[in-house]
């Protein structure tokens, strides 16, 4: 039985929390890999891993290669948009923006994908969806600035931050290629594998390029860094994401977004056992507010429920 089939949307619920906390832990550890590996090779032998992780899932799929041309078109619009420019623009940010603000910014994630289901999908916001978001970036909010209004005054913004932007938009369309895939029957395994490998095959000639030209000493020799970006592969970027897609086939794009609230808190837990940054108690106040968001936003509507209905059966008579 493929992972997913028969789970009810608690169990998905619980499964994005698991994504969640393996995200959360990728942004203090890629923060530490970053000065450890060239950009590109970085990239690339972290999608490449993430690549061979989910070969296992998907050894025994009956149908590797999708049959359906409208499909390819989408795991390749996901691919490029959702995976390789993403990562490369949102690394690229990081090294001009404030922590702070790609934080922020990457907090309007739930409320820019749940538009974007609107306007694809015709799928309306209910009131706690609404609520759910606007308490999921308001907890976001004190977690990031740590509750002080100084942080908030001082705060400004630089070319990083519109390239983080650019990350948030390539980011949340990417989530419609996956849904559209899906819903003509091309399995979420199906779809992460392609991503991931697609991705390995783009930054493969930028990885020899930059080796070439900076030289191949530049890879650390130490076994810690690479076991570390094993597990970032293998677990975060691999699985992590398959599950993410399995939770977009059953609770919709705009619904498991809200669930991306909850990743500067895992963050700051992550920050104070790793890195040993202090939490403060505005923080705390802030996760009650991630938590609540999540709670709320994540709820089914019937409207909804309605939407993404009539739409499975007009794709459920189609095959990959």
């Amino acid at each position: 039985m493929k992972i997913g089939e028969n789970l009810t949307h608690t169990k998905i619920k619980w499964i994005l929390s698991i994504v969640i906390i393996m995200w959360g832990s990728n942004f203090v550890l890629t923060k530490i890999l970053v000065e450890q590996f060239p950009f590109w090779s970085l990239l690339f032998f972290r999608n490449l891993f993430a690549t061979i992780a989910l070969i296992w899932f998907i050894r025994k799929s009956p149908f590797i290669l999708p049959r359906n041309k409208r499909a390819w078109g989408y795991i390749l619009g996901a691919s490029l948009l959702g995976v390789v420019i993403n990562n490369a623009i949102f690394l690229i940010g990081l090294k001009y923006s404030l922590p702070t603000n790609a934080a922020l910014i990457m907090g309007l994630t739930p409320l820019v994908t749940a538009l974007m289901s609107f306007l694809v999908f015709s799928i309306p916001l209910s009131w706690k969806q609404i609520l759910g978001i606007s308490l999921g970036f308001f907890g976001v909010t004190l977690v990031v600035l740590k509750g002080s209004l100084t942080n908030l005054i001082h705060l400004s913004f630089s070319i990083g931050d519109f390239y983080i932007v650019i990350a948030l938009l390539t980011f949340s369309i990417s989530f419609i290629f996956i849904k559209k895939a899906i819903d003509i029957n091309v399995s979420p395994e199906i779809i992460s594998f392609y991503l991931f490998g697609i991705s390995t095959i783009c930054y493969f000639p930028l990885s020899f390029w930059e080796l070439t030209i900076e030289g191949w000493s530049q890879m650390p020799t130490s076994i810690i860094p690479w076991l570390l970006l094993l597990y970032l592969g293998a677990f975060p970027l691999g699985v992590g994401n398959m599950l993410w897609n399995r939770g977009i086939s059953v609770l919709g794009p705009s619904q498991s977004a809200i669930f991306m609230n909850g990743i500067p808190l895992v963050t700051a837990i992550a920050s104070l056992l790793i890195l040993d940054e202090p939490i403060l108690v505005l923080q705390i106040i802030g996760f009650l507010f991630i938590g609540s968001g999540v709670f709320l936003g994540s709820q089914n509507s019937k409207p909804a429920a309605v939407a993404v209905i009539k739409d499975e059966k007009k794709t459920s008579s189609t095959t990959m």
